[in-house]
């Protein structure tokens, strides 16, 4: 059969599955084989067949497609094995998973595991101790990390809230020159914001935009939030120093008002107030 014509199957197929028409999906499917188009590991691929039926949770007959093109000679490559990987992952089935990771390695070549397999493995992790498992199996085969792997890493490292492992982390990426893109920058803004640290949150915003980086929306919406309450807070404790200067030695408000901001200009205090008095105002702002 000519090559447009299995391309034509393909168009097919793909449409089927991404409308969830499985059924008639796999009918072609099965028809391409049977009318001898023997369509290469490429053409099964990006057919989606196995990721659509995996999506589904037809994980059996995923694993049926997968033992079938190695049964008609469509030898499957690493884009293969990442789809059934995935989603085993997702579901937890780890055993298969590290079945599959084993046989990759042994078939070698085409097959040989890549960083989005590692980056499947290690969204599946649920401890900090299981990360340095996989980062060692990937150095052993000679895997690279690259960005999206490092900034996966601080948010797993983020989501447990290991301070340490976050920091090494983002100095690693620093050192390696990896990472710190808008993404690095959103996981730390966030994960400081939950634990309270807004000095550093902001601080990490303004080298963000220093960088030229544009913040996703709800960082920005977050970050502002943040401005205004430190803001409005900064003005509270004004307003608190003011109130004690004129209850305890009836500094006039005209003459505190006069002033740009009390905050930075202590001169005035020292000379209405006592010594005890100053330093009580001090520790309020």
């Amino acid at each position: 059969m000519q090559a447009g014509c299995v391309y034509l199957w393909i168009l097919f197929i793909k449409a089927l599955t991404n409308k969830g028409k499985l059924g008639t999906a796999m009918k072609l499917y099965e028809a391409m084989w049977e009318m001898q188009c023997k369509p290469d590991v490429v053409i099964c691929n990006v057919c989606c067949v196995i990721d659509a039926l995996c999506f589904k949770k037809r994980v059996p007959e995923a694993l049926a497609v997968f033992e079938g093109m190695k049964e008609r000679g469509c030898l499957p490559n690493v884009a293969t094995y990442n789809s059934l990987i995935k989603h085993m992952c997702k579901i937890g089935r780890m055993e298969k998973v590290y079945e599959l990771l084993d046989e990759m390695q042994e078939k070698k070549g085409s097959c040989m595991p890549d960083e989005i397999t590692f980056n499947y493995l290690l969204k599946s992790l649920k401890k900090p101790e299981e990360v340095a498992g996989v980062l060692e199996r990937m150095k052993i085969i000679g895997c690279r990390m690259n960005h999206d792997t490092y900034n996966l890493l601080l948010k797993l490292h983020a989501d447990w809230d290991s301070e340490e492992k976050v920091r090494y982390t983002w100095e690693e990426m620093e050192k390696n020159g990896l990472g710190l893109d808008r993404r690095s920058y959103t996981i730390m803004i966030h994960w400081l914001y939950d634990k309270g640290r807004v000095e550093d949150a902001l601080r990490y915003f303004g080298e963000m935009e220093n960088k030229g980086m544009v913040p996703e929306p709800r960082t920005k919406i977050l970050c502002n939030s943040m401005n205004t309450r430190k803001q409005k807070e900064a003005e509270r404790k004004e307003k608190r120093v003011q109130r004690i200067m004129i209850n305890r030695q009836g500094l006039p408000m005209k003459e505190i008002r006069r002033k740009k901001s009390i905050r930075f200009n202590f001169k005035v205090c020292h000379e209405t107030v006592d010594d005890g008095e100053l330093c009580f105002c001090l520790r309020i702002l």
